[in-house]
């Protein structure tokens, strides 16, 4: 197998790290506090709407608007934080997100709510930041564990974080929500400054800014013009993707002809970077697609569907499936440095798509479907904690954080893809559609399998062995 001698991880391999479990667990807190940022409002959309007045459509486009910044955020932060402490990144992030958690709370109106929530989007530099400091701080087997925790406590509390935001919204209306979210924000503000080193920058040279800003603008045209299928017409939409693949273009002349890169040209077209990040989009498309889309319109459909509750949808599909995440991440993180990251990540996605074709062919019965959510969690778990490690891992040694960054905002245009491809198939919702669409998620994961054939890079292997 591949020694990971490109990798400070490697370096540090076999050795303990003084203070490690303290550092992991409030990186985890930290993470936990950013992903309650996207968990806890959607059970309350409904409330928010109608308490400041708004259509259900408005408050979808704020939330949009979050998404969008927040992987903008991503590249651009996580890109400077290569040349920045990552303890005052993460520590400022936290302070505007909880910011923005407050201004939420006291909107008296939608303009001051759409603020708020757009300052919440900082929240998402906190993970492609918490990647950088364990790539440098831990030991390759503390890496592993720490990596199944981290993509665990990026996919919720085991769902229990919107079943407390339902009862809340229940209870006292959306504000109070928003105000838990601000003082769980605050007591991480004081658990990152306290227990995370102080880590000052790597990268040499200046920022290029003009790189981190085409390449962002790019990626959100893109996602853009993916989420617009469907809601916009065509030429919107194909000018929004165009767009996309001329700033694309753009940023790799400059990247040419730049004296300190973001990301060389020749690292860009390598199998340790587009492969990655190629196969984030069609994992994320097809599982997240499936089961943050098709299952709940499915569950709560009363034609074609089961016509649960949301709660009782909540409880029957997205606890359980968030349970085995939090239960099976942590397990794929402590084998990936054993069996191989790009081998985890291929036994995850080969694993998932008999699941979805099975749930395809038995659509009409809800305790399959439910069978094959929990089958779909564990490979959801397996593929998402190989693919954070990775783009860890692969990253360039003088831009650590560029690839996380991008990585992170390609999730963004996965699921933005996988719920454009499910709508549009879904249609009036027969069942029929609701088959197509798994249908089409299972081949998206077949051919993120296959692209995963083409990583290349020495991120797959066991500690202090070669191949």
């Amino acid at each position: 197998m591949d020694q990971l001698v490109s990798s400070p991880v490697a370096a540090a391999a076999g050795r303990r790290t003084a203070g490690s479990g303290t550092l992991i667990a409030s990186l985890v807190l930290a993470v936990v506090a950013c992903q309650l940022c996207i968990s806890m409002p959607t059970p309350a959309l409904p409330d928010i709407a109608d308490r400041l007045s708004v259509s259900t459509a408005a408050v979808g486009f704020a939330q949009a608007l979050f998404f969008l910044l927040g992987g903008l955020l991503s590249v651009v932060v996580s890109a400077y934080s290569d040349h920045s402490d990552s303890r005052r990144l993460m520590t400022w992030a936290l302070v505007v997100m909880c910011i923005g958690s407050a201004v939420v709370t006291a909107a008296p109106g939608f303009g001051v709510f759409v603020v708020g929530r757009l300052l919440q989007s900082a929240s998402a530099v906190v993970f492609p930041v918490a990647l950088r400091v364990m790539r440098q701080k831990l030991s390759a087997r503390e890496f592993g564990r720490a990596m199944g925790l981290i993509t665990a406590a990026n996919g919720g509390i085991v769902g229990l974080d919107g079943l407390l935001s339902g009862r809340l919204t229940d209870a006292f209306g959306f504000r109070a929500v928003f105000a838990v979210m601000t003082v769980f924000g605050v007591a991480t503000v004081f658990a990152v400054r306290t227990l995370v080193p102080s880590f000052a920058g790597t990268a040499t040279g200046r920022m290029d800014w003009a790189g981190v800003l085409t390449l962002s603008a790019g990626l959100g045209s893109v996602e853009l013009g993916i989420g617009a299928a469907g809601r916009a017409g065509p030429v919107a939409v194909v000018s929004l993707l165009v767009l996309g693949a001329v700033l694309f273009a753009a940023f790799c002349l400059l990247e040419k002809r730049s004296a300190h890169p973001l990301i060389p040209v020749a690292y860009l077209r390598s199998r340790r970077t587009w492969p990655v990040l190629l196969t984030s989009v069609l994992t994320t498309a097809g599982l997240l697609g499936v089961v943050n889309y098709v299952v709940p319109m499915l569950s709560q459909h009363h034609g074609s569907g089961f016509g649960m509750t949301a709660t009782v949808s909540a409880l029957l599909f997205i606890v359980p499936m968030c349970l085995v995440n939090v239960v099976f991440a942590p397990v794929a993180g402590s084998l990936a440095p054993r069996v191989g990251w790009r081998r985890m990540l291929r036994y995850a996605l080969l694993f998932s798509v008999p699941a979805l074709m099975v749930l395809a062919v038995g659509i009409r019965s809800r305790w399959l479907v439910f069978a094959m959510v929990l089958v779909i969690g564990f490979g959801l778990a397996g593929a998402l904690t190989p693919l954070n490690g990775l783009s860890a891992l692969l990253a360039p040694q003088d831009s650590p954080t560029v690839l996380p960054g991008v990585n992170s905002a390609c999730y963004g245009v996965g699921s933005s893809l996988g719920i454009a491809m499910s709508s549009s198939l879904i249609g009036g919702k027969s069942t029929a559609g609701f088959q197509s669409a798994v249908w089409a998620a299972a081949g998206a994961v077949a051919l993120a399998f296959l692209v995963s054939l083409l990583i290349a890079g020495n991120g797959d292997g066991r500690e202090g062995r070669t191949r």
